[in-house]
């Protein structure tokens, strides 16, 4: 029996705590930061707070939990999250997970007769190889969780540990329903190979556990998921370009074949989810092919999807699949160094080549830049987080709230939670279908300066376009107002914050219309009246922009505002973003504020202001090459509004 004394170990346990503490910490910092993308985090924080307050809504995705993806696995996390309710919880206990990799990878290396230093080696590229870090930095998914618990199940098996090899297995299967797919082709693959046992072992340890993988797809896929997810997320029509259904997309593989290869070309092509995880281990897992065959379903339902985002190491997506092309390395260096004919200097050398290849991969494909540039922008970002922590505070933990994605995971644990960026998009996920809004929520919360949200690449923030079935959609300006005017609101607008509270009053009081300044018509339906600035100096208090509207309906443009500032002593322009203007209102007169605070975003200096009005997502989509861009997204010409005069002090 192999075994590991704890002091063998102590090199990789000390990678560990480094590990875990650098990619804890980072991860930390971004979510503080408000630097996180995607609704993941919150979906599973709001998921897990309903649950142990009795109820099983998640309204963040608008399905429950298991309705997304079936990963039972997140209950084991309620018992901690009900001593300790902060959404870095899940975060700590997915990196702790993750970091475990490094000892038992050790172990595995050892059962598969390498040495102790090869063993160390082996296990630290493990940790440093590009993926691990990524899987680790985003967010939170049950799928990382597949990456420890597939390495402690190949480890079980190497022990000739039945119970482990079962228990890690269905572990492994409640962390995703695709996992089932892993464990069948895992059991196929080794029924062939070990077909040469005894019948009784190949019955517990592959026969009886295919049947069981098999079973779980099943019940995922046709009870627990059209019970819970009737339609509202689509993840088939990632697949669409292959097929319309299933059947259809098997059928189009074998009579089309030409659809697979061109998805697999560009997948691979402009995707880095298969060479990121070849080149840092220096492409020895390919002398152990059939841990890539095990891979395949995993991988190609990655590959062949249109999503571009699960071709790449950036996500969670490589989760599964780093612990089969490590065990593959492992097992390829194993046999380097028992064939007789190997020369020693490369016995000894492929360990620590494959170490350095991870380490220079850091940099050149890893996280290392980012860390880097996080740990950088902590004190920078004081102020910021400050702001907008205080932004945060102005809402009750029992209000409904609409609000964008960097924000949602900070404010999760609270009942009725909605992302902004499914107002904006106006589709359900991977669905054509039309996305129903909530009722008006008790606030909105909108960061104009959010890049995730206003992501064009994504698609949430678009001009009015047609889908594929001819539905028309409006823009992403006039879905927001649509939702916007069911209610009446009382809005606070700060820097690139906007918060609207709903007020109690179905009708807003009309507002007597100012004496204009000079009108500036902006579409035929949008007036600006008047626009002006309340000093000239930026002071402690901050500068307010006071403008004055009037609207008919019903209004054709949505003015998204920028006031740019030109340094009289330098070049280059500072632009700040008000966001839309007056988005909330229908009709009538409207006077609105913005208020700037000084920033170190604003060097202290004399500036020239003007206002700026656009059309921002004509902006962000512009006309497709070879088309002639038909209209500036300026509607109007700059606005001159005098001079600024910015002082030194604390800020800037």
């Amino acid at each position: 029996m192999i075994t590991s004394k704890p002091l063998e170990k102590g090199p990789i346990l000390g990678l560990v705590l480094v590990f875990f503490a650098v990619c804890t910490w980072t991860s930390y910092a971004r979510w503080a930061d408000f630097e996180y993308r995607t609704f993941d985090l919150a979906y599973y924080v709001q998921a897990l707070w309903q649950l142990i307050h009795g109820r099983f809504a998640v309204s963040v995705e608008g399905v429950p939990l298991l309705g997304n993806h079936v990963e039972p696995i997140v209950v084991l996390i309620a018992p901690f999250f009900l001593v300790v309710r902060h959404p870095m919880l899940f975060v700590v206990l997915q990196n702790l997970a993750l970091a475990l990799m490094g000892p038992v990878a050790f172990d595995v290396a050892k059962r598969l007769g390498l040495d102790r230093k090869a063993s160390l080696l082996l296990a630290a590229a493990l940790l440093l190889a590009p993926a691990a870090g990524f899987i680790a930095l985003h967010e939170f998914h049950p799928e990382a969780l597949t990456a420890p618990f597939l390495l402690f199940m190949l480890r079980a098996r190497l022990q000739q540990s039945l119970c482990g090899h079962w228990t890690w297995m269905i572990a492994l299967l409640a962390c995703k329903e695709n996992m089932a797919l892993l464990v069948a082709a895992y059991c196929v693959v080794h029924l062939v190979l070990e077909r040469k046992r005894k019948a009784a072992e190949l019955r517990a340890w592959y026969l009886w556990p295919l049947v069981v993988s098999v079973c779980w797809f099943f019940v995922c896929t046709k009870i627990i998921t059209p019970a819970l997810n009737p339609g509202d997320i689509d993840y088939l029509a990632l697949y669409d370009r292959l097929g319309a259904s299933a059947g259809e997309i098997f059928s189009n593989a074998v009579t089309q074949p030409c659809r697979i290869l061109s998805a697999l070309f560009a997948s691979l092509s402009q995707g880095n989810l298969l060479w990121a995880l070849l080149f840092p281990f220096l492409g020895l897992p390919l002398l152990r092919p059939r841990w890539l065959l095990i891979a395949v379903p995993i991988l190609l339902q990655h590959l062949l999807s249109w999503r571009s985002s699960e071709w790449t190491i950036y996500f969670h997506y490589a989760a599964p699949l780093l612990p089969l092309f490590w065990i593959a390395l492992a097992e390829g260096v194993a046999g380097i160094e028992r064939f007789p004919k190997t020369p020693n200097v490369v016995r000894l050398s492929v360990p620590w080549l494959v170490l350095m290849a991870c380490v220079t991969s850091q940099f050149l494909l890893g996280p290392a830049g980012e860390i880097a540039a996080t740990t950088a922008g902590w004190f920078r970002e004081k102020e910021n987080r400050a702001r907008k922590e205080a932004f945060l505070r102005e809402i009750p933990d029992d209000a409904s709230l609409l609000a964008p994605l960097p924000y949602l995971s900070h404010l999760a644990m609270r009942e009725k939670l909605y992302s902004l960026h499914y107002v904006l998009k106006g589709l359900k996920t991977l669905s054509r279908a039309n996305y129903e809004p909530p009722p008006p929520t008790d606030f909105v919360l909108v960061d104009y300066e959010d890049s995730a949200t206003f992501d064009p690449a994504a698609g949430y923030y678009h001009p009015a376009m047609k889908t594929v079935n001819e539905s028309v959609i409006p823009s992403s300006d006039q879905l927001l107002h649509q939702f916007l005017t069911r209610a009446s609101w009382t809005v606070t607008s700060s820097d690139e914050l906007t918060l609207l509270r709903r007020e109690k009053s179905a009708d807003r009081l009309p507002q007597p219309a100012p004496a204009p300044d000079k009108v500036i018509e902006i579409g035929t339906q949008t007036r600006l009246l008047r626009i002006a600035k309340s000093s000239g100096t930026l002071a402690d208090e901050g500068l307010e922009i006071e403008m004055s509207w009037s609207f008919q309906e019903p209004r054709d443009v949505f003015p998204w505002m920028f006031l740019k500032l030109t340094p009289r002593d330098r070049a280059g322009s500072i632009f700040l973003s008000r966001g839309l203007c007056a988005i909330e209102v229908a009709r009538g007169s409207y006077e609105e504020k913005w208020l700037i605070h000084r920033s170190g975003r604003i060097p202290a200096g004399a500036y020239s202001v003007e206002a700026i009005f656009l059309e921002n997502a004509k902006r962000f989509w512009p006309a497709k090459p070879g088309q002639r861009e038909t209209q500036s997204p300026l509607l109007c010409p700059p606005i001159p509004l005098g001079e600024l005069q910015v002082p030194p002090g604390p800020g800037n």
